[in-house]
């Protein structure tokens, strides 16, 4: 899986959600569904799915997409 394809992941968590085509900015709050507990299963999902570990202070800091995908790419995920 490549980093390209996080809003697929993005679109699995929350599936009631259109997934505008300009979603590298998407932050927790960007729609209702991503709250907090939102948050913390997409986390989940992107790491079951990438075959990543987020450390605690990981979790925490990363809010937007963009910051997610940053993250991916340091662990070795191909963009």
């Amino acid at each position: 899986m490549k980093i390209s394809e996080l809003p697929k992941l993005l679109q699995e968590q929350f599936p009631n959600v259109k997934i505008p085509e300009v979603y590298i900015d998407l932050a927790v709050g960007s729609f209702p569904e991503w709250d907090s507990l939102g948050h913390f299963n997409l986390l989940l999902l992107i790491e079951e799915s990438f075959g990543v570990r987020f450390t605690m202070e990981e979790m925490t800091e990363m809010k937007v997409l963009k910051e997610i995908a940053e993250v991916l790419a340091i662990k070795g995920v191909e963009a």
